[in-house]
């Protein structure tokens, strides 16, 4: 059949149109299958190693030895000891472990486990220091050559510290070491570091007995965990934003191509009208011009299928690494990819239906002699519009007529600028959240968290440092816990200040982070209740300021207070602040770091983050391309014959432009405008929901500086979009118009 050929020929005939089109479903159809297909390998091969190398239920930290054989008798629970230390070279710092026999067990990829005077090397650290089997490292003053690389179930996601925002493989890793080697070469261990595997069906008596016993330093469940916990919530996030934003972008595709069918038909009109009258009946018709959502949907989906596939592997290599997670079996979801495939096709072939379905309606005649649409005499007549200058006049009642269009343009350009802002944001605000907490807010150098909580005169502190107190508590009606500290009142160390740079003064009362106020909803003057993890005890504190501090889910009050409040005696800390370095015991130091490595740690992690940004950029930036071209070349394809007859009236090819599609600007600006509040929006929601069962919290703010960046790659991608369409109307000639009237 002749007429078959049609869609083909116009599709050749408006290649770039069409093929933009294409790009926008094949993109969809690519970040669908890429985040379905390498969650769902990540997922899978997660699920497998925590449950095959027996992932812990909880771990716990004393003062003193536990009797293990008791514990397990009395809670039914099986509970393995882990030695492990801190071992400080000049450039990092490796957290030596003894190798697990039962709980958190090893997976080695690659090597074997160590013998005598070997170590095994998680893989970040192996591959960021560019290690090999054999390659010797010193651990305490001894050299151990690396064995293999393992990856622990427990310490996915290898932070130094619970507070910190970014794995840095440069400057921190563990490593595995036989027991007995541990035991010769560092005979004193400060703390004592237990697993646990099994259901504590009440897990306050538990936490109460082990404090009792043997002084309970720290008490971490699994799902408190943030080196199990941040893989999980962020495979889950990166699943929840995979529909979403696959959808928007097939229904941006949909809405484009309905107005594209309706420009081809409108067009086509006699062409359509003269099949009719030769005897072809509206089914005929239908066939051929669905046949234009046909090929759009197979070139876009398959494309965007096949893409997302080969991208799948990389892109799920790239998150194990980030959170250290082994790829014990290879998968390819085949639902997925049918998802894939099939998802753009409803919306696209619905709104090819629905492009022609009212051109049916047409008698034969008025097929034959067309509808026009597009007449300077059928624009709109507002008042308002004449004020302006006749340019100005034909632009807005051009916009106005095309109102869908432009709400498209507007709704790309806020998507762009949402995902861009996004990734602005995410690097900007942190770094320069916690460069300014450091600075602002912590004064101290050094950070030292002792193995008990008392006097300590075996500890002479210098008048450049100060003690702390701290304890923990679950904050009832959440899923969420405060750290509480007992500071020096008039510290030299913590500052706090509030929303208007005032300085608070701490006191018996509670001073509460702002990130934590906004996640409880809650401000000065209200009450909290508390359950303090290790002994059980309930308090209700009433709130007295909220300090602008950025970050941590933390509280502080007046060290004496603090004492008094929660039963210590006067005069005892577990911590100190200092702005030098102390000569105390090891036998002493639970944990300690500095502040310049913390710092050194989030900058370091920046790099990484800068990848993930520039991928969210990239993608923002050409879906901005796309929706912006395809709309303004299928508005110029509408009106060749008014430029045509335009351009012979004498005006320019600048000014005709700005008739035709000057209003694109103002939805650009009305878009980019409208998208930034949103982002905050969007942003604030985000945090919220990845940090809202963490103890962790951060509050990020558009930054002046995102804020410009994103405008100006916005408005590059805008103006070489409208550069590209401009070519259009010097190809437009005059005498081929007055040619197709005169036809």
């Amino acid at each position: 059949m002749v007429i078959k050929k049609i869609p083909l020929r116009v599709i050749k005939r408006e290649f770039l149109q069409f093929f933009s089109i294409m790009l926008l479903v094949a993109i969809a159809t690519m970040t669908y299958t890429l985040f379905a297909v390498s969650m769902q390998d990540i997922d899978y091969n997660y699920e497998m190693f925590k449950n095959k190398y027996n992932q812990e239920d909880g771990n716990f930290i004393t003062a003193k030895e536990v009797d293990i054989k008791l514990l397990q008798e009395k809670f039914k629970i099986n509970v393995e000891q882990r030695l492990f230390t801190n071992v400080q070279n000049d450039h990092f710092t490796l957290r030596v472990f003894s190798v697990p026999k039962e709980i958190n067990k090893p997976y080695i990829e690659k090597g074997t486990m160590p013998s005598k005077g070997e170590i095994l090397i998680d893989p970040a650290f192996y591959k960021k220091h560019k290690l090999k089997i054999g390659s010797v490292l010193t651990i305490g003053r001894q050299n151990f050559k690396v064995s293999g690389i393992a990856y622990l179930p427990d310490y996915f996601y290898i932070i130094k510290n619970d507070q910190d925002l970014l794995p840095d493989p440069e400057h921190f890793g563990f490593a595995l070491m036989n027991e007995d080697e541990m035991r010769r070469l560092f005979n004193i261990f400060p703390v004592h570091y237990y697993c646990f595997k099994g259901k504590v069906e009440n897990i306050d008596k538990f936490k109460e007995f082990l404090n009792s016993n043997w002084g309970l330093l720290k008490f971490v469940q699994r799902d408190q965990n943030p080196r199990i916990m941040y893989t999980e919530i962020k495979v889950k996030n990166a699943k929840n934003l995979t529909l979403p934003l696959s959808l928007f972008i097939i229904l941006v595709s949909s809405f484009i191509l309905f107005i594209v069918m309706r420009r081809v038909i409108n067009t086509m009109h006699a062409e359509i009208g003269t099949i009719y009258s030769m005897g072809y009946t509206q089914k005929d018709v239908l066939k051929v011009f669905m046949r234009f959502p046909l090929y759009i949907w197979l070139f876009g989906s398959i494309f965007g299928v096949v893409l997302g596939v080969i991208e799948a592997s990389p892109f799920a290599q790239f998150y194990r690494s980030y959170f250290t997670l082994p790829k014990i079996k290879s998968i390819l979801p085949w639902q997925h990819i049918f998802v894939a495939i099939l998802l753009p096709a409803i919306f696209i072939f619905l709104s090819g239906y629905l492009a022609i379905k009212n051109f049916f309606k047409l008698t034969i005649v008025q097929m034959l002699h067309g509808v026009d649409e597009i007449k300077f005499g059928k624009l709109p007549s507002i008042k308002f519009f004449d004020r302006f200058e006749f340019g100005t006049r034909i632009m807005l009642k051009y916009g106005w007529r095309h109102i869908g269009r432009e709400l498209i343009l507007a709704v790309g350009i806020i998507f762009s600028t949402i995902l861009m802002m996004y990734g602005m944001t995410a690097k900007d605000s942190i770094v320069t959240a916690i460069e300014r907490t450091y600075e602002k807010n912590f004064k101290y150098n050094y950070l030292y968290f002792l193995n008990s909580s008392s006097a300590h005169p075996e500890i002479k502190l210098k008048a450049t440092s100060e003690p702390y107190n701290l304890l923990s508590f679950d904050i009832e009606g959440t899923n969420l816990s405060i750290t509480i500290y007992g500071i020096k009142n008039n510290s030299n160390m913590i500052k706090l200040y509030d929303e208007k740079g005032k300085e608070i003064s701490v006191s018996s009362e509670l001073i509460i982070t702002k990130p934590l106020a906004s996640k409880l909803g809650i401000g000065e003057g209200d009450k909290i209740k508390l359950k303090n993890k290790f002994t059980g005890k309930e308090y209700t504190l009433k709130v007295k300021k909220v300090a602008n501090l950025p970050v941590g889910n933390n509280g502080y009050m007046e060290l004496e207070s603090f004492n008094k409040l929660f039963g210590y005696s006067s005069g005892e800390y577990i911590g100190i602040f200092s702005k030098e370095k102390l000569e105390i015991p090891q036998s002493l130091i639970f944990e300690s770091y500095t502040k310049s490595e913390h710092l050194n740690t989030i900058k370091a992690s920046a790099g990484d983050l800068s990848k993930t940004i520039g991928v969210m950029a990239l993608i923002a930036a050409v879906l901005a391309l796309l929706i912006v071209y395809v709309l303004s070349t299928l508005t110029l394809n509408e009106n060749k014959k008014n430029i045509g007859i335009l351009k012979m009236l004498g005006h320019s090819e600048r000014s005709i432009f700005k008739m035709i599609l000057g209003f694109n600007y103002i939805s650009f600006f009305i878009g980019f405008v409208a998208g930034i509040p949103l982002s905050k929006i969007t942003i604030d929601g985000l945090m919220s929901t990845v940090t809202k069962d963490i103890d962790f919290a951060i509050s990020l703010d558009l930054s002046l500086q995102s804020v410009l960046s994103t405008f100006v790659i916005l408005l590059l991608v805008f103006l070489i979009s409208r550069f590209l369409a401009r070519q259009k109307i010097a190809r437009v000639m005059p005498v081929e118009i007055l040619k197709g009237q005169l036809d």
